[in-house]
């Protein structure tokens, strides 16, 4: 607590049920960030502006867009970008805001491309591997 003090941070305890301590572990998992980092970003999204629904979106997996599915497996490669304005990802579903990093995929058609988020990304690549 004294190192949160320090960054002018304060700290924030709540009681939860053993359900939702789960879901929140497994989707900052899933995500590849701190629990705490989750809990703070859902909040900001719920108290800055975003609006409840995002926040409700950040929880909860969505599934993949019918663009997403037609045109994941056309991906030839894929390229890292930071983003210039708001994207939703095509996999799951989660807003991206400007300057965030995204991942974009390539086809071999010039009219089509997709892009989602960084854990979608990490996501596929686990499942290539396997």
């Amino acid at each position: 607590m004294a190192t949160a003090m320090k960054r002018k941070e304060e700290y924030l305890g709540a009681r939860v049920p053993r359900a939702l301590k789960e879901r929140v572990i497994a989707r900052a998992d899933e995500l590849g960030i701190s629990v705490s980092l989750l809990i703070r970003k859902v909040l900001e999204e719920v108290f800055l502006g975003e609006g409840e629904a995002s926040a409700k979106a950040a929880m909860v997996p969505m599934p993949a867009s019918e663009s997403a599915t037609k045109t994941l497996p056309k991906v030839l490669g894929w390229k890292l970008l930071e983003l210039n304005q708001q994207q939703r990802c095509a996999r799951c579903g989660r807003d991206m805001s400007p300057g965030s990093e995204a991942v974009m995929g390539i086809t071999v058609a010039d009219d089509e491309w997709v892009i989602i988020c960084k854990p979608c990304k990490q996501q596929l690549a686990q499942s290539h591997a396997q």
